[in-house]
């Protein structure tokens, strides 16, 4: 029963994670599905967008927070001066760092080429992305690290000549590191999301229906229709809604994946 449990569980998130794979099939933005041509060809490109902006940020944020996590237990004092640091950053809503991160680059996005000005939009957000996610991310890396190295096995592998830094190493690949893991990858896409789409509603909203701002995301589309919801007159209120119901399906299996590895710790 568990086993079954699990297999539809995986086969849930899977499909609620289908609009990042059907915006990946080829030609997918130029089909006729009886939208808009140039409304379909964007809410495809976003996704796609989306996707790899979700998947470059949890591998710089993955990879920053392991060795963030590991260098604060490896030497406390990194881990108190890395934890002033972040603390500095929580303060600031994540919306606000994106913003800021946006400032010094705006006079280029705007005087470069399209591709130019996305590939640098990109850079940034993802920058952005990064730095909010790591506070919560190194905490729920370093605490659980800390534990299983002060608790547990630190005094017994000592006993057979392994240093600090090996133990680490060794905890790291553990199960229960591996599932800490997972749950902080789903943390980082979720905060990532949440961010990704909130920045591009706001940008939106600031350049008015006509403009399209270098960062694509079915958030900025979100904004860009929201006047139908109040006249139902250039477009179908279908046209709102749709973005909108993809972005929940997306959510929900990232909070799959978080409800899942909770589950397991409870169970352990």
């Amino acid at each position: 029963m568990k086993k079954l449990f699990e297999t539809l569980s995986v086969a849930a998130v899977v499909a609620m994670l289908t609009p990042f794979l059907f915006a990946w099939v080829p030609g997918a933005g130029e089909w006729t599905v009886g939208l808009p041509a140039a409304y379909w060809h964007s809410l495809v490109t976003s996704f796609r967008q989306l996707s790899i902006t979700l998947t470059i940020t949890v591998l710089v944020a993955g990879v920053v927070t392991v060795a963030l996590g590991y260098c604060s237990i490896l030497w406390p004092v990194v881990g108190k001066t890395t934890a002033a640091v972040l603390d500095a950053v929580e303060s600031i809503p994540s919306i606000l760092v994106a913003l800021f991160c946006y400032a010094p680059v705006a006079v280029a996005l705007a005087s470069n080429s399209a591709s130019t000005s996305t590939i640098l939009s990109l850079s940034v957000f993802i920058f952005a992305a990064t730095l909010t996610t790591l506070p919560e991310a190194v905490r729920g890396v370093a605490l659980p690290l800390g534990e299983l190295y002060h608790r547990k096995y630190s005094v017994s592998l000592r006993a057979y000549g392994f240093t600090k830094g090996r133990i680490l190493a060794v905890l790291l690949n553990s199960k229960d590191m591996r599932d800490v893991l997972r749950r902080t990858a789903a943390g980082i896409l979720l905060k990532t999301l949440v961010l990704d789409c909130s920045f591009s509603f706001i940008i939106q909203v600031g350049m008015g229906a006509n403009g399209t701002p270098a960062h694509t995301s079915p958030g900025g589309l979100i904004a860009a229709w929201r006047m139908v919801l109040l006249r139902n007159t250039d477009g179908s209120q279908a046209l709102f809604w749709l973005p909108v119901i993809l972005l929940v399906m997306v959510s929900f299996a990232f909070l799959l994946l978080l409800g899942q590895d909770k589950q397991k710790e409870h169970h352990a």
